[in-house]
Formats: structure tokens, sequence, C-alpha cells
């Protein structure tokens, strides 16, 4: 979807229409922009902006306060549609999806019409100010390289090599899913600075390079798929986790326990509601003026509860308690498994029933209806955010997706 967020502000709002629009995180001098309208674009007013250099560059820049409901409320229509062309959805991202046409098309012809048929219901069904991106390709790396080059709310078919060499001629390396300026270094000490030059480089000589990613980033050159698309039930997340920038810095222990305890519910909520368990636990926090403290520790038990994974990253704080003022908390938990899985002999299904239990109260009549209470007094604290590149959850016949991850 093109400049997705502000595109549904203005969807809801024909008086945004063909205006600069700024989604942002938070209304203050210092806030950052997280989603801005084309028309801001042009304008040089692009995600990351702070909120007063986007004034500077247009004074009458629209700014609006995120609302997450809105944007998976439109996410789930929009998924809906998806689901009547594939069962076989990957949610790479609110805005973004993979849908593996294999066995319902026999011609690329079949999916030209469907992405025609899918980018008209959006915008029939959805909303005629949502304007979509499309690629189509063998690989899930040359449908999405196709769908990044291809001009807004349009769409590119990539049917062949010699349609995917050309392709690799008109845009530079870095425009290439997963290959940033970094990797684009090491690649030009190669004498690699074209996806052709990639495509043409040994692998063997790649993979002593780069290790394993060296063959994958060889393979999508040459139109290899390395995984396909993987479902939700297939695809199981590397992390779950929540990150808040503190309006008032401060090192009072009381304070961040309670944002570090909402991280952790916030965390732990969308860890049971995607049936997993953790054995790996990341947290710490930066400090206003530099510096910091970050560590990760494997835990012997699997993690589900809140409490479970507040013990488990108040324990790696608490060994290096900030003496300067915090700027931002952080709570991540790792090793992600099905559960139960394996199961403590000791552990008390108790405590799996009573969390549980004050989920459901929870998502009956309002998220912290029943709380821990040492959160008293952080409503305000660690809100509701859409992430941009999150877990996404997609049960059958239905798009209900979940996101976030990092609170502004």
């Amino acid at each position: 979807m093109n400049s997705y967020f502000a595109s549904v502000e203005q969807q809801a709002n024909p008086f945004l229409r063909n205006k600069a629009v700024g989604v942002v995180a938070y209304m203050s001098p210092n806030g950052c922009i997280i989603a801005s309208s084309k028309e801001a674009k042009k304008l040089g007013i692009k995600t990351g902006c702070l909120v007063k250099n986007a004034k500077k560059l247009c004074p009458d820049v629209v700014l609006i306060e995120n609302e997450p409901a809105k944007y998976r409320s439109t996410t789930e229509r929009i998924f809906s549609i998806f689901s009547d062309y594939t069962e076989r959805i990957e949610a790479y991202s609110i805005d973004e999806a993979f849908l593996d046409l294999t066995g319902y098309i026999k011609t690329w012809q079949q999916g030209e019409k469907i992405i025609q048929e899918i980018k008209k219901r959006v915008k029939a069904e959805v909303g005629e100010w949502l304007t979509s991106s499309c690629g189509l390709s063998w690989t899930r790396f040359l449908a999405k390289f196709a769908s990044d080059i291809c001009p807004k709310d349009s769409y590119l078919i990539i049917d062949s090599v010699p349609k995917m060499e050309e392709t690799f001629k008109s845009v530079k390396i870095t425009e290439s899913w997963g290959i940033k300026e970094a990797t684009e270094r090491h690649l030009n000490r190669l004498g690699i600075f074209t996806l052709l030059d990639l495509k043409a480089h040994p692998v063997a000589n790649l993979m002593q390079s780069f290790g394993k990613p060296g063959y994958y980033l060889w393979a999508n050159a040459n139109g290899i798929e390395i995984e396909g698309v993987r479902t939700q039930e297939e695809l199981l997340p590397k992390s779950i986790g929540h990150s808040y920038c503190i309006p008032k810095q401060t090192n009072d222990p009381k304070y961040l326990s309670g944002i570090l305890m909402k991280l952790c519910e916030k965390t732990g909520r969308r860890l049971r509601e995607s049936n997993l368990q953790a054995q790996g636990i990341v947290s710490g926090y930066s400090l206003k003026y530099g510096g910091g403290f970050w560590q990760s520790h494997k835990t012997a038990e699997p993690l589900f509860t809140t409490q479970e994974i507040f013990k488990a990253a108040y324990d790696l704080i608490k060994t290096n308690w900030p003496s300067g003022k915090v700027y931002m908390l952080a709570v991540s938990v790792t090793r992600l498994q099905r559960f139960p899985g394996q199961l403590n002999l000791f552990y008390s299904p108790k405590q799996k029933n009573l969390t549980l239990a004050l989920d459901q109260i929870n998502d009956k009549f309002g998220e912290y209806t029943v709380f821990p209470g040492v959160m008293w007094g952080t409503k305000d604290n660690a809100p509701d955010r859409v992430g941009f590149r999150k877990s996404v959850n997609i049960e059958a016949n239905k798009a209900k997706v979940s996101y976030c991850d990092h609170d502004f």
C-alpha cells in the first residue's frame, strides 16, 4: 500500500485529500513523522522527519496523531479481499503481504487479471483514496522487487529471466530487498556494484564472505526461491517485544518498573494470542545523554505469563540499575516455541489459567480493565501503537490482523 497511514487518514477525511499530511506518534516538536502522504513526500517530509522540521519544510502541513485501530481495521478489510484469491497469505507488515497463487493461475495473464481485480476491489470496497503497488513473479524476492520499483498505484510483472535482467539494470543495488548500505559496501569490495554483478558472481565467494546469507543474496539475484510464502501457521516470529521512549526522562525505580510491567503485559498478550511461549529475554534501556544497558538471557524455563516475563526482564535490568535519566525502555522475548511445548515438571496450570482468565476479561471489557498493581499510574505511558514490520496474525477465512512492536 502506498503512503498507507496517511492515505487511510485522507480516506477517512476528504478535506485532507491533496494536502500534505503527516501521521505522528506525538505532537511535540521532537515527535517523529511515522507516515507522510504523497503530497508531503514531494515536499521532502518523509518517514522519520521531526515534527519541527516538517513544519519548516511546509508550515501548512496537517499533522495527525496516529490511530492504530483505524489502520488495523482497514488492513483487515484489505486482507479479507486477498483471501478470496488464495489461502496462502503471508502478512509481511501492516501494509504489505505475499500471496501464493500456485494452483490458482496457469498463466501470467491470469495473474495480471487478479492484480487488476484486487486493486479495483480495494478502491471500491475499502476506499477510493487507497492506492497500491504490486509485483508478480515466480519468487517472493522478485515479486517484492517488482512492487518496490514500479510506479505508485501500478504493477510490474517479471515473467522471464530476460525481463528480470532488464529490470536489474534500472535500479541501484540498495533498492533490492535486503541490501542496505553496509551490505553494499561489502559487496563493492568484492567488485559487485549491480544486481547483474551479483547474479554473475561465484556463489562460493559470496558464502565465504557472508556465510549462509551469501547464498541467499546469490539465489535471490538468480531467481531461485529460498523459502516461499509462509502462512501464519508456518511462520514463527523470531521475537516479540515493545519499547517506549519516555517523555519525562527519569531513573525513578517505581515509575520505570510500572512502565516495564506495561511493556511486559503488552508483550505477554501478543505472545499468548499467538499461542506461543518463550525461552529467551532481552531487556534494557537507553540514557538521555547517551549510553545505556542491554542484556539478553536464555531462561531455564519457558515464559508465558506476564509476571514471568516481568521477573525475567527486571532481573536483568536490576543488575545494572540506571544512575542517569532513562530515555527509552525495552523488553523482548525470544527463542519462541508453540505452547505448551516442554513444560516444567512443577509448572502450575493455575498460573496459566489465571493469566488466560485475565486476558479474557480485558478482551471483553477493554485493555487494562484488570492489570498488575505495579502498573498503577501508567495509563498514559506506552500507548497502543502500530509497528511498520511486525508480527501479523491471520485467521482462516477472515483477516484478523494484529500488530505493534515499538512504541514511539
